[in-house]
């Protein structure tokens, strides 16, 4: 190999193509979700028309020809709320917005008057016209759901070749919402149920359906819900107050298209002016039935559902999910089932406006880094909508939002102060030396794809895409049996696993037979299994005493010691470390000298074939073990319903009456591991488990400790009725030590989850990850289980957490029965910024 291309030059493959592009003359785009590069972008706000409401009173009015800033312009950010006519913001318990839209119209110069001749300008679909046409809408999640559109990207409007001859562009908005101080039932009324508004014609006097129990048909303009006998009527002012941030169009800024899927889409559109039946497309809306209270099924979820094709794909820069009170969280799937986008609602605990207890006050959003996530022209996507069956909920909403943009290849420009520049030209002769490079690089890489090595009597295959030099290999734990209810529940010291000074890049496992398939959960339900690592004398097999355990980066110290750790979820949650980062192991400057490295295994699995309580049995409920002591013997408290202490290893849950005999059978957990050998260009991350029991106690001089993590705990069953909707939202705060760039995270939840939220110490969403429940029977897909999590990778640098930060974590469960022993942990990776070398935040400053 010539001296130009030296180990330094291939230390870093992408830092060669960059220079290889920049030869090629080709460009590069600087920061693509960020929001600090703002300076040039325009800002105003607006206020709707007034409109008056008294309690009970619904508002549900369309406003012609709104203000809105004019001209050939890139949308960047659109938020609105009420707020009274002194300016206050007015919370949702008051006035709730059922929604408001936006919505982008030509109308003919001079002929205001004349509706008639309006020609919408709808966004991009995919449901049939007059439906969902808006280019922003949202509702009671206004205040705390992030809208900007990153990076060089834009909605474009103003657009002069777009505007037919003859016609001005204009900006339609509606305004939905109802007045709830003094009501009889407020979640009743903001569900628009048909017999609390006392209605059984819709605003146009066609008659409602004896089916329709409750929707935009019964809480139209003018109704009013009932109130409680009594209570004074007086009116007052509102008004929506709309904030809109954009930038003059230029040549580089790269066009969006908006794309609204609906749950409720029939896939049915009308072919001509008869076929009008009214399931035709887009419902917009649909009705939750509550759950048969002896179903084990998704914890009383309701999970609905719907497919649907999107004309013209592209890179995803954006999503957005719309739900109402009850909502559990909805995912966007692509045709191989990859998950393109998921989001959360973030329900309120306060009074305050944009914290109301039990109201959904935020969606958690994707920003994919561009590239990243892409759909395909013509692909056909699946929408999953997931609410709580706790109770009936009328009229809810289970749409998606998300923006799509044509691939990037843009020339020098700035957009706002978000520079596309072309990166300098090279010499000759350094670019001459860096082709040379690159052709090494990839004649290299090639052969290495197609090597194969034998590491410990295991077959290493090395993977392609962008893992050239990954390595694989695949191992069994020692076997256990289990027999019908029985419980296993062992540790194994010194199990398979790569050696040497490497950086792991992915973990998975999960539980096959003696033929090396896999068993689906219903019978064999993996409560965790978690990987330790830990350092023993070279000298001494069998004492445990001098055994020294290597934790990860906390913050639970002495418990949630493992580096990895997982749970049903296993099969379908992605593990993967991306990019130049990696989980650093084998490093022989690390290991205590007179030691070797070594893991440990811990395999935490229940049998449930033949019991007689399968949810009850998953959840370790103590009476159905029948045990009294935990595993060492001890008493158990009497308040102690379910949990680890009651499905010991050796623990037998109670099986149905008369079960025929069903014999043992040979388990074991595969797990498999990818590394790459270590190497100077490998960034390497910490890894902290929160755990929303931590109670932040530690132990102080070995004498003083209160529970620090509790790793579990119990979620009550709800009474019926209130805003709260029987969600069990628990919340900790945890300080992290050593902040830096996330770079992954992913929570960990058992049945009954709604999914769970990280928030920084100023409110900000560092990461949200929802259940996704099964709906079959094959293994990975088992109904009624959580058989993944949903994950985020945010772009390098995007997101951070700073150096003693305070983090909130929350994790919410249905609470429309009980559940015992249900965890509520969170795993992330932190890197030290690409730029280590920039100052830090002190958060206790001042």
């Amino acid at each position: 190999m010539s001296s130009a291309c030296d180990r330094r030059t291939l230390l870093s493959f992408s830092f060669i193509l960059a220079f290889a592009h920049s030869a090629l003359g080709l460009t590069a785009i600087n920061d693509f979700s960020s929001r600090d590069h703002e300076t040039n972008w325009k800002s105003a706000t607006f206020l709707s028309p007034k409109f008056s409401q008294g309690p009970g009173s619904v508002q549900n009015k369309f406003y012609f020809d709104v203000d809105f800033p004019r001209g050939h312009i890139a949308i960047k950010e659109f938020n609105a709320e009420v707020v009274d006519e002194a300016g206050n913001s007015v919370p949702l318990h008051e006035t709730y917005l059922h929604h408001w839209l936006l919505l982008r119209y030509y109308e003919p110069v001079g002929s205001s008057s004349d509706r008639s001749k309006i020609i919408t300008a709808r966004n991009s679909g995919v449901c049939q016209n007059h439906a969902l046409d808006q280019y922003f809408g949202l509702g009671s999640e206004t205040r705390r759901t992030e809208t900007y559109v990153p990076g060089p990207y834009g909605i474009e409007v103003g657009n002069p070749a777009e505007i037919p001859d003859g016609y001005e562009e204009k900006w339609l908005l509606n305004v939905h919402a109802i007045d709830t101080r003094g009501v009889e039932n407020r979640l009743g009324c903001t569900e628009c149920r048909c017999d609390l508004y006392n209605v059984t014609q819709d605003e146009y006097g066609s008659p409602i359906a004896k089916d329709y129990v409750g929707g935009l048909y019964c809480c139209y303009d003018e109704t009013r819900c009932t109130l409680t006998k009594g209570f004074e009527i007086v009116k007052r002012g509102l008004y929506l107050k709309y904030t809109v941030r954009w930038v003059d169009w230029v040549e580089g800024i790269v066009p969006v298209r908006i794309y609204i899927f609906d749950v409720t889409d029939t896939g049915k559109r009308i072919v001509n002016k008869t076929d009008s039946h009214g399931f035709v497309g887009c419902q917009v809306e649909y009705t939750v039935e509550p759950c048969d209270k002896v179903e084990m099924i998704n914890g009383c979820i309701d999970s609905r559902r719907e497919t649907m094709v999107i004309p013209r794909g592209g890179d995803v820069i954006y999503g957005v999910a719309h739900q109402h009170t009850g909502g559990i969280g909805s995912a966007l799937y692509g045709q191989d089932g990859r998950v393109i986008c998921s989001s959360l609602p973030i329900y309120g605990h306060g009074n305050e406006a944009g914290n109301e207890a039990g109201y959904i006050v935020g969606m958690t959003t994707c920003y994919p880094q561009p590239g990243s996530v892409k759909v395909l022209d013509g692909e056909t996507l699946t929408l999953e909508s997931n609410y709580s069956r706790s109770e009936i909920h009328t009229g809810v909403m289970g749409l998606f939002y998300i923006l799509v943009a044509d691939p990037i290849n843009i020339p020098a420009h700035s957009i706002g102060n978000e520079i596309v520049q072309p990166m300098r030209k090279l010499p000759t002769h350094v670019a001459v030396s860096l082709f040379a490079c690159v052709a090494i690089i990839l004649a290299v890489g090639t052969a290495y794809i197609l090597k194969k090595e034998d590491v410990g009597g295991y077959q290493i295959l090395v993977i392609g895409d962008h893992e050239t030099d990954w390595k694989s290999a695949a191992f069994l734990s020692p076997k256990f049996s289990l027999g019908p209810g029985s419980v296993q529940n062992k540790y194994y010291r010194d199990v398979d696993f790569p050696r040497g000074h490497i950086a792991i890049k992915q973990f998975n496992a999960e539980v096959v037979d003696e033929e090396g398939n896999p068993v689906p959960l219903y019978e064999t339900y993996i409560h965790h299994w978690l990987l330790l690592r830990y350092y023993e004398p070279v000298a001494v097999g069998g004492n445990l005493s001098k055994i020294i355990v290597a934790p990860n980066s906390g913050v639970c110290r002495d418990a949630l010691d493992q580096y990895f750790g997982l749970g049903s979820e296993t099969r379908r949650t992605e593990t993967h470390v991306p990019g130049p980062y990696g989980i650093e192991v084998g490093n022989p400057a690390e290991i205590p000298d007179g030691y070797k490295e070594k893991w440990m295994l811990n395999v935490h699995a229940i049998d449930t074939r033949g019991v007689e309580n399968r949810l009850g049995c998953t959840e370790c409920r103590c009476d159905l073990y029948n045990v009294t002591q935990g595993g060492d013997g001890t008493p158990l408290p009497k308040h102690y319903l379910g949990g680890l202490s009651c499905c010991y290893d050796g623990a037998q849950c109670r099986l149905r009456k008369g079960l025929e005999m069903i014999n043992s059978r040979g388990l074991y957990l595969k797990y498999t591991v990818k590394w790459a050998d270590w190497d100077v260009g490998i960034v390497p991350v910490r890894i902290y488990i929160l755990d929303v029991t931590d109670i932040g106690s530690r132990i102080v001089n070995k004498t003083v400790i209160q529970g620090n993590c509790q790793i579990e705990y119990d979620v009550d069953p709800c009474e019926k009725g209130g805003m709260i909707d029987c969600i069990d939202s628990k919340r900790a705060t945890m300080e992290i030590p050593h902040g830096g760039d996330v770079i992954y995270g992913v929570a960990h939840q058992h049945i009954g989850a709604m999914g769970s939220v990280l928030y920084g110490q100023d409110g900000r969403v560092i990461c949200s990850s929802k259940p996704i429940y099964g709906h079959g029977r094959k293994a990975g897909d088992e109904a009624g289980y959580v058989v993944g999590m949903t994950t985020c990778y945010p772009q390098p640098g995007s997101i951070k957490v700073w150096d003693g930060e305070t983090l909130a974590l929350e994790s919410n469960y249905s609470s429309s029965e009980l559940h015992t022993g249900v965890m509520g942990l969170f795993y992330l990776l932190v890197a030290e910024p690409a730029n280590s070398t920039a100052p830090r935040v002190d958060l206790h400053a001042g």
